[in-house]
């Protein structure tokens, strides 16, 4: 009758158990020995399945679980619980935790795979997210924040930029460019160095809060974020505090934070400016002379902050100012770009007071 032995016919049928109850059907009439011949398998295998019928009727033809009645393994109700009280605080706080981070910081004894499952469990495991929508979640925690309230500073090279180099040599042009950017406008604003230092960095911020404070534009809200580089703080072995962190945490009372060390995407609104202007300005710009140069940095400063759209943010510095500070005069956003070294007369008392 059966060509085909019992096992081949069961694993490719669409239903297996309407394969079975035939075979149980035929075993209750000719008894287990002869099905068993029929059907190209063994007495036991009938067996099972004739027992199965009788217990439990069509529903007894069903495939059933493997997994082992007893494991004594098992994680124990302590840890479990321990787990999901860890997942529960973390998801009323809106973090984000990992299983390796679970096992390491409260010393589970039990493979992060398993930590992983009971994570599972409590619908805590972390979901991989794409590329666009971390880029979107960012920007709407970049959307909470006030007109100025975050500000990214750094320090771009101008000596390596090659449609620059012939004007840099020849008027003698600043090496260095001091960078802040506001985070949540984009608003611009850079003064020039001739060397890279905490003083020059510290004088660039003493110059950059006066003019926040001409326009009112309140300090003690300012966070000031930077990179580890030794002109922003003191070498990593050192245990005092750089001047560039005493000024702005003593003299404008305001916030320094550094960035965890590698991590460059930190500063992605600072390091695009920064790409920003060696496409549109540095790189595209003839210059005859260092005032010339300095009246155009000017120029390209008020554009960027009045006129130029970022799609990003979704309107110009200027836009995005009136819309969420409209209190704030737009004259915040037009700073002069001077050489930065040349100011150190003006502010040495600021000097004299850190270092008493």
């Amino acid at each position: 009758m059966f060509t085909f032995k019992y096992y081949e016919l069961y694993r490719n049928s669409k239903d297996p158990v309407q394969y079975r109850g035939m075979l149980v059907e035929y075993a209750l009439k000719h008894g287990i020995k002869p099905t068993a011949r029929e059907f190209k398998t063994t007495p036991k295998t009938v067996r099972k399945w004739v027992e199965r019928f009788k217990a439990e009727k069509k529903p007894g033809l069903q495939n059933r679980s493997r997994k082992p009645h007893a494991s004594p393994n098992q994680m124990k109700p302590y840890w479990y619980y321990k787990i999901q009280d860890i997942c529960t605080q973390a998801q009323s706080r809106h973090k984000r935790i990992t299983a390796t981070w679970i096992q390491k910081t409260y010393t589970i004894p039990y493979s992060t795979r398993t930590i992983c499952k009971v994570m599972h469990q409590v619908g805590c495991m972390p979901q991989k997210r794409k590329k666009y929508q971390r880029s979107r979640d960012l920007r709407e925690i970049k959307r909470q924040l006030k007109a100025f309230q975050k500000v990214q500073v750094d320090i771009k090279y101008l000596d390596d930029i090659p449609e620059l180099y012939q004007a840099y040599k020849a008027y003698n042009l600043p090496r260095y460019q001091i960078t802040a950017r506001c985070v949540r406008t984009g608003a611009l604003f850079y003064s020039y160095a001739l060397e890279k230092s905490s003083t020059n960095t510290t004088l660039f911020m003493l110059y950059l809060a006066d003019h926040f404070k001409r326009y009112g534009v309140p300090l003690e809200q300012l966070v000031i974020q930077t990179d580890n580089g030794t002109e922003f703080t003191m070498p990593w072995n050192s245990l005092r505090t750089s001047v560039f962190t005493k000024t702005i945490t003593e003299e404008l009372h305001a916030h320094h934070v550094l960035i965890p060390p590698g991590a460059k995407t930190w500063q992605s609104d600072v390091e695009t400016s920064h790409r920003l202007i060696e496409d549109e300005f540095y790189a595209r710009e003839e210059f005859t002379s260092y005032f010339d140069f300095l009246c155009k940095a000017a120029q390209y400063q008020e554009y960027f902050n009045t006129q130029r759209y970022n799609r990003y943010k979704e309107g110009s510095p200027l836009d995005i100012l009136q819309a969420i500070e409209p209190a704030i005069d737009s004259g915040v956003l037009c700073l002069k770009p001077v050489i930065i070294d040349n100011l150190y007369g003006m502010y040495k008392d600021v000097f004299r007071a850190l270092a008493a």
